[in-house]
């Protein structure tokens, strides 16, 4: 199969992908981070009521005009209101109530005056300014209106998002359920911590890198697993699993050596491929492949060229499986500061940092083998084919992790 782009590979995958269509109702408090399934418009105004954005004297605004230390106006206090309380009240001429910052402001108040232009009296009130209509007054529906279109489908729940939905008193919400994926590393070199390494072996890391970021990405991992180089153990495996989750996403073994062993897999399997191989650097070698409907996406076995092709390719797969565009990469426009002066006849990407339009690349090892070179990475630098390398100040495109 010929080599495809980047974006060749992401539209394939997309292709392949089917929307999640499952939903499920949790509590507002198990919501952080799921995937709301439905509009939700508010069933009440936010506040309920006209109530006081701070301590002092619910008051109609025109009984203030002329107030002043030399000239105080005087009021009488027929209710004192705490947040919380409420009284049915009739407002009558040069009447106040005392009130506290959230409290309810009877009917016929359209102002409140802070406690610190009075003498903060209980019975009587000596009024030292004068306040216009609404002033310190936070009205009905201030906040949210009744019948505002709130959040959207699609919208991945924030802790801001928790607190709107609590505030419109839900205490459930209704979610799409996170796709199952299942992550396989293969490759007989590969030892599991605490066992100790025997020559030639190295520990997996891929498998808690990227099963750590699945579930960040709330994705529900069914299982995480290291499978020798044995073609057939793996197609079994992934033939008596795949009826439990959505997507199969493996690394190592995709390259042409005699243990490359994910080839051989997928032709036991009988998979439909999709590719073989992106234009690109890290992560040239990746197997796409479709069975039983449902992608396996075979990944690089170096650790950084796993990561970088997890985030370039799966994030477009999630965001089409969850109706969203959260999940998307982001990319900016920076200006790089430093020097790199490799040159590339593939498009590639190199690990960086960014901050207020800036980007650098830290000091380290930059091969694909290498993962370490990550700490206090935030981005990758996409660098086009036939770069001859980047100078200091010159703008280039990163994609933000």
């Amino acid at each position: 199969m010929e080599r495809i782009t980047l974006e060749q590979a992401i539209e394939l995958l997309v292709q392949q992908t089917k929307k999640q269509t499952k939903t499920k109702t949790v509590s507002v408090f198990e919501a952080l981070n799921q995937v709301l399934a439905h509009d939700v418009y508010a069933p009440i105004n936010v506040p309920s009521f006209n109530r006081s954005a701070m301590d002092g004297y619910a008051v109609k605004a025109s009984e203030t005009a002329g107030a002043s230390h030399e000239t105080p106006i005087k009021l009488q206090v027929i209710k004192q209101l705490m947040a919380g309380d409420y009284a049915q009240l009739k407002a009558e001429s040069n009447q106040a109530v005392r009130v506290m910052t959230g409290s309810y402001i009877p009917d016929g108040f359209d102002a409140v005056i802070r406690q610190e232009d009075t003498n903060y009296g209980d019975e009587v009130v000596e009024l030292y300014a004068s306040v216009k209509p609404f002033m310190n007054y936070s009205a009905i529906g201030e906040d949210i209106k009744q019948g505002q279109l709130m959040l959207q489908a699609g919208t991945v729940l924030t802790p801001i998002h928790l607190g709107i939905l609590a505030s419109l008193g839900m205490d459930k919400v209704e979610v799409l359920v996170p796709i199952k994926v299942g992550l396989i590393s293969s490759g007989s070199e590969l030892a599991e911590a605490p066992e100790a390494l025997k020559p030639g072996q190295i520990y997996d890391s891929n498998r808690f890198v990227l099963t750590s970021r699945l579930k960040e990405l709330n994705v529900e991992v069914v299982f995480s697993k290291k499978i020798s180089d044995d073609p057939t153990a793996v197609a079994s495996f992934i033939k008596e699993q795949m009826k439990n989750v959505d997507l199969v996403i493996t690394t190592g073994g995709v390259s042409v050596g005699k243990k490359d062993i994910m080839h051989e897999v997928i032709s036991q399997l009988e998979a439909n491929r999709l590719f073989w191989r992106i234009n690109m650097r890290p992560g040239t070698p990746v197997l796409a492949s479709l069975y039983q409907d449902k992608l396996i996406l075979g990944l690089s076995g170096n650790p950084f060229a796993a990561l970088t092709t997890f985030e370039l390719l799966f994030r477009p797969i999630l965001s089409q499986a969850m109706h969203t565009n959260t999940y998307t990469c982001v990319r900016k426009q920076a200006r790089f500061k430093g020097t790199f002066n490799k040159g590339s006849k593939q498009r590639r990407f190199i690990r960086a940092y960014y901050e207020d339009g800036v980007v650098s690349i830290p000091t380290g090892e930059h091969a694909s083998s290498v993962l370490s070179s990550m700490l206090g990475c935030n981005c990758f630098i996409d660098i086009e084919a036939g770069n001859a390398g980047l100078a200091e100040n010159e703008t280039v495109e990163v994609v933000l992790l």
